[in-house]
Formats: structure tokens, sequence, C-alpha cells
């Protein structure tokens, strides 16, 4: 069967962002001629993927403003390196609803589809359209309108609960009218996308659940954890015990760090708490810097990673209790890396996080809840090295089962095909 598959996306098939690599790694049973991306931003792997269109949001804002028909090609070749940031790759708007709402308004003008864009689907004549979820509503507008077109299934990988949340950001409030128009629009175009879709993938059995009741699709879904990459990892650490944070400073990371910082020093006064990301401000920057057992390496490329974490005597995930609402349905990928890697783990958050429940489910890791529960961990982490890597050959096991490339990639096409 000749597959040609057409993804819709915000960033394109690569290995050095988050959505890139998992979109990559959950394509990965698919040959790069096979597939084509429709993206707005980044940098796109032609290793991976073989033909590639972008439009960024400057240029959908330039065909919006334009009197004339927008005649710009958003083919990107593999001569042309496609920017992660500047002016032609990058967004042209802040991050609020209210922006929000008038950048959809623009994109849903369809101003930017133009004979360049329609040459571009002829070639490559896509036999379905995959779209990677998100928040904004006119995504999901552009792959059904593809699909319904050309007739071909329409489906979905969804790893965001943007449709399910009573406020789609922290940061926005119900009482804000922005925030009203912006979940309506999105709400909307879900709704309009799920009347037509073929098939729809989930990060996590708890999101396929969620979106099951609420939209209900009955045999037309699958879950499909990240699948991770990561190779079990060579025992490199030594003393003094280090603990390793290696992801997102953002999201309210910062208090559940500082609490680890601190109990850490109390627990044992060599350790150390490594960190590698990028802050979200100084404030916060300098608030956990400030323990003297906090060391700050900054941000590494992708490929360095498996080395820092072969060195850490155990790896650690956090998250705020207070972002419980808006981050109930998430699922990192340091997770999944996290099981694959074969190295101790531990995860500080409060068990209503249903990762935290599926990680526990598994004996997978390391949990603990509250500062109490976290002293009693690191003790036990700390003074007795059988405990320390007592929940390793779950943890690998349980990524062999959910999380290999190999088999979900492999599900994934198999599903596309049956179509």
């Amino acid at each position: 069967m000749n597959m040609r598959l057409l993804i819709v996306s915000n960033e394109p098939l690569n290995k050095s962002s988050s959505n890139g690599r998992t979109m990559a790694n959950l394509l990965a049973a698919f040959s790069p001629n096979e597939l084509a991306q429709f993206y707005l931003h980044g940098a796109p792997d032609f290793l991976l993927c073989a033909n590639y269109y972008r439009v960024s949001d400057h240029d959908a804002l330039a065909a919006f403003k334009s009197v004339r028909p927008y005649r710009k090609s958003g083919l990107v070749t593999a001569a042309e390196t496609a920017p992660a940031t500047g002016k032609s790759g990058s967004k042209a708007y802040s991050h609020n609803c209210r922006n929000m709402v008038l950048r959809d308004i623009v994109w849903e003008s369809f101003r930017w589809w133009n004979t360049a864009f329609d040459a571009f689907l002829n070639e490559f004549s896509p036999t379905a359209v995959l779209l990677q979820a998100g928040d904004a509503p006119f995504m999901y507008r552009i792959a059904r309108t593809i699909a319904k077109k050309r007739k071909i299934p329409l489906l979905m990988y969804n790893s965001e609960g943007y449709v399910l949340k009573e406020v789609l950001y922290s940061s926005a409030s119900k009482k804000d009218p922005w925030h009203n128009a912006l979940q309506r629009r999105l709400r909307r175009e879900y709704r309009r996308f799920m009347d037509a879709t073929d098939f729809c993938f989930y990060i996590t059995e708890y999101l396929e659940g969620c979106y099951q009741d609420k939209y209900p699709h009955p045999g037309k879904s699958l879950a499909l954890y990240t699948p991770s990459e990561m190779p079990t990892l060579e025992d490199k650490s030594g003393k003094p015990f280090r603990l390793l944070y290696c992801g997102n400073l953002g999201v309210g990371r910062i208090a559940p760090l500082c609490e680890v910082a601190r109990i850490l020093s109390e627990v044992n006064g060599d350790a150390t708490l490594d960190i590698y990301g990028r802050f979200v401000s100084e404030e916060d920057e300098k608030g956990l810097c400030a323990y003297p057992n906090v060391r700050y390496f900054g941000v590494i490329p992708y490929a360095e990673i498996p080395r820092v974490m072969s060195e850490a005597n155990l790896l650690l995930h956090v998250e705020n209790p207070d972002r419980l609402v808006n981050l109930r349905h998430a699922f990192s990928t340091k997770i999944a890396d996290s099981l694959a890697s074969g190295r101790p783990f531990l995860v500080y958050a409060s068990r209503e996080y249903p990762f935290v429940q599926y990680l526990e489910k598994h004996s997978a890791a390391h949990i603990a809840e509250g500062e109490t529960e976290l002293a009693e961990v690191l003790r036990l982490c700390v003074e007795d090295k059988i405990a320390l890597g007592s929940h390793v050959p779950a943890a690998v096991a349980l990524a062999r089962e959910n999380h290999s490339i190999e088999r979900n990639a492999a599900r994934l096409k198999e599903i596309i095909e049956s179509l």
C-alpha cells in the first residue's frame, strides 16, 4: 500500500523539541517519502520527513493585510534551513487570549491558502491527514478542510486537555470576554472535527477516557503513551550523591524544587541537586540557586542528556499541587525517558495527578507527595543502594510495554493503513 500521510502541526518533525521528537517517534514506521508536513514554526529534519510546507504567523498576517492575492510559497527544501526563531519562523503575537482570538480570525480567513499550497497538496497527494492537537482552533479547521477537499481519512494525535478545561490557561480568567470567545471558538472547531474524524490517538488512557466521556467516539480511539528512544544507561554515578532535574522550569515547578533542595540538604549535607533547563525569570533562578546544594548548568542539547542521567544517582520530576487543574491531563516526555533509562527515578508530586497514579500502579518510581514523605524517600535512597534501585526493573519493563518506539509506531501505522 502506498501510504502518504500529511501531518498538520505547530512544529515540524525533529529531535530537538519535545513536540517534534514525540511525533517523529510515533511516525518512525513511516519512511521520509511517505510523510509530508504543514507547520507554522521551527526547524524541520529532512531525515524524518521529505516534504515540508511552512506558513508562519507573520505569513498569515501578511496575507490577511494584503489587498492582492497572496502568492508566497511556503515550500521548504532540504537546501534551506528553516529558522527555529526569527521573523519568518517565529510567532507574530504575544500569547494571551485576546491575541489568540485575533490570530484565529487571521488564520481562519484562509487568505494564506493559495495556489502554491494547492500545488504542494496535489504533488504529495496525501492518503490521510493527521492533526497534532493543540489550543489553536484554526489548526483543527485546516486539517478538517484538507481531509474534506481530498476525501481522505482525518485523524488526530492529542496530548492536551485544553478543550476539557474550565479555564484554558493558568493566567486566564473566566470573567475575561476574550478568554470566553477563544474557548467558544476552540470548542466549536473541536466539535466539528470530532464529527468528521475517523480515529484519534491519545497520550494516556486517562486522557482517552476523558475525551470519550465528553465527545463519545467508541471504537475510534487508542492510547499511545509517549515513546522514548532512550537506551538503558550505564550506572556512572558516585559520591557525593547527585539528584538530577532536567527539563521545564516553568509551570510552577520552582516552588517544589526549592522544597527538594532544602530537604535534600537536611538529609545529606554533601548531596547536590543538579539543574538543567531554562528559567522563566531571573527571580526564579535566584530563588532556586540561592540554595548552596543547587548546581545550575543551563541548557544542553538533548543528545547530551543520557550522559548526565548516567552520572546522576537519582532522576527527579516535580509538579506543583496548585497546578493540578491545569496539568491534570499532561504526561511529560521526560517521564518516558526516565523509565526507559534504567536509572532510579523519583517523582515529587500530588497523587491526584493521573501520571503519578500510573507510575505508582506499576511500581515504576519512588513517589513522594509531601515534605515528610520526601525526606523519608530521600534518606532511603541516599543511605540504601538496593532500595534506591528497587523500582528500576519495573520501570524498564513498563517502558518496553507502553513506551516502545517500535511498538507504538507500528500500531499507529497499522491503524492508519486500515482506514
